[in-house]
């Protein structure tokens, strides 16, 4: 016997989802997606924290090996003067070696050892070997742009090392080198693709922040403080305490906010400076004045000094991974 719904040509009534049924159901779905997503982009964003680590330790293994060597680096003495004279000749020819074999911006590049007579008309191989490489890559320093200067030249040192048969720059795959600013000089870039950054010398780079730099021991490179005569501060900090290259990442914000480079028509403090305000003679600890400082926020910092750099009123650096921060063998408090 046939029910109504069959007798008039119907089909039988079935179970069926309400329309707010189906809305609570997506609205879950859509939840739980964007769960996942927010989870994925998590793990990514973290993944690429760990592979800018790796970097920047590889990095800074690789920049020790010769940064290690000019405390025993042989150089010409001086036949003049006491011996605290002789002592300071040596840290100052030592230093200047450094600047011009451990560049950080275009000017170490700029002047060769004539610039404060430390090793005059003496420049080491490695500083022609730049200069080359500058006149090839940019067309010379005229064309060489300061935006990414010291990170471009954080790749010269690299490409010149040697670490058996294994160049500096085989540690790094051709997606992490790149030419961001166009100048034709190349970078180490990070997992976001942003120049890693590099100052050879960072004294303002000191404190919580950092497991190198530790103002209550003397300097290895002038231990008997030739340098300015004068040990420590009246807090018993050492005035030249160890310095070690800073090699940083700006991080997720892609933010730096770490004083670089010093720009302004006047002197640096305690210094004579050429036209392009190049610090002579190589002072690692060198203050900006006034005039120098982008924004009287930064007046009487030194280089590497975390804080408002770029003048925007907010603090940036926080993110920032840099190989002080790092627990690498040999670096921790």
């Amino acid at each position: 016997m046939y029910s109504k719904a069959r007798q008039y040509g119907c089909s039988p009534l079935r179970p069926a989802f309400t329309l707010v049924e189906l809305l609570v159901v997506m609205g879950v779905l859509a939840l739980m997606s964007s769960m996942v997503l927010v989870g994925l982009a998590s793990a990514a964003e973290q993944a690429r924290v760990a592979r800018t680590r790796g970097q920047i330790q590889k990095i800074h293994e690789l920049l020790m090996t010769r940064w290690d060597d000019y405390r025993y680096r042989r150089v010409e003495p001086s036949k003049t003067g006491n011996v605290r004279d002789r002592q300071r000749a040596r840290v100052d020819k030592i230093r200047e070696l450094m600047r011009m074999e451990m560049p950080c911006r275009l000017e170490d590049i700029q002047y060769g050892s004539g610039t404060n007579g430390a090793v005059s008309g003496n420049e080491p191989a490695l500083w022609n070997r730049y200069q080359r490489a500058v006149n090839t890559r940019a067309g010379g320093i005229g064309s060489w742009t300061t935006s990414f200067d010291d990170s471009e030249c954080l790749y010269m040192i690299l490409e010149s090392i040697q670490d058996g048969e294994t160049n500096g720059l085989d540690y790094f795959k051709a997606s992490e080198i790149g030419d961001t600013d166009g100048d034709g000089m190349s970078e180490i870039l990070d997992a976001w693709g942003t120049p890693i950054r590099f100052l050879r010398w960072a004294p303002g780079y000191a404190g919580v922040r950092s497991n190198l730099h530790r103002n209550d021991q003397p300097d290895p490179f002038d231990p008997l403080n030739v340098r300015d005569g004068k040990l420590t501060d009246s807090s018993g900090n050492y005035l030249h305490f160890p310095l070690y290259p800073l090699v940083v990442s700006a991080g997720p914000d892609q933010a730096l906010d770490i004083v670089l480079r010093f720009t302004g028509s006047s002197a640096m403090k305690g210094t004579v400076v050429p036209s392009t305000n190049y610090p002579v003679p190589n002072n690692p600890y060198v203050s900006l004045a006034s005039a120098d400082a982008t924004g009287s926020q930064l007046a009487g910092l030194q280089f590497g000094t975390e804080g408002d750099a770029n003048g925007n009123g907010v603090d940036e650096y926080y993110d920032n991974i840099s190989n002080h921060a790092l627990v690498i063998s040999g670096n921790a408090n």
